[in-house]
């Protein structure tokens, strides 16, 4: 008979400690860029620049590199509410799919168990 190939599931590790911190530092740099990087681009697109107070050609040729540094620190900024319901919901979701994880596992083994025993060999009783 043919031996049954073991499946394993194991691919995707649970989050680990070192990792929730590389984590929240992920989190924050998408909050900053996408979030605070938009709205300070949407606000320097605004037309309320006034005689005074404006930078000239300097500012306007390096406005993004700016507002690109004031987005990363606001996301960084320990008030950043946003980054953590993402770090959350991130380590729920990650707690669910070791669940499901486990549970797959636990029904491919008992599929490999039921598999092996049709695979054995049926001893003929004898017909005395």
């Amino acid at each position: 008979m043919q031996a049954i190939a073991e499946i394993n599931l194991n691919n995707a590790a649970p989050i680990q400690p070192e990792a929730g911190s590389r984590l929240k530092h992920a989190a924050d740099e998408i909050v900053g860029s996408i979030f605070y990087g938009t709205m300070l681009r949407q606000l320097r697109a605004s037309e309320f620049k006034g005689k005074y107070g404006h930078g000239g050609r300097g500012e306007e040729v390096f406005q993004a590199q700016l507002d690109e540094i004031f987005a990363k620190e606001m996301g960084r900024a320990k008030n950043a509410n946003l980054s953590d319901a993402i770090v959350k919901r991130y380590e729920r979701n990650a707690i669910h799919a070791d669940k499901v994880r486990e549970r797959q596992q636990a029904a491919i083994a008992q599929a490999q168990r039921d598999l092996n025993h049709l695979a054995q060999p049926k001893m003929e009783k004898p017909s005395w």
